[in-house]
């Protein structure tokens, strides 16, 4: 195929999106998952539930 699919800019762009979703993103997911796990049952917490959904 001779055709890029995605251009430089868009390739440094999507880098760098997921570069900020590990470093900042996933540690604060990680505290709050944790926290809940603490609490009990996840699928039962309430506190769980009213958190925002990411939608990817």
């Amino acid at each position: 195929m001779s055709t890029p699919l995605i251009t430089e800019e868009g390739l440094t762009k999507l880098k760098s999106e997921l570069d900020h979703l590990w470093r900042t993103e996933r540690p604060e997911v990680t505290k709050k998952v944790t926290w809940a796990a603490s609490l009990g049952d996840r699928s039962e917490n309430a506190d769980w539930s009213l958190e925002p959904q990411f939608s990817y």
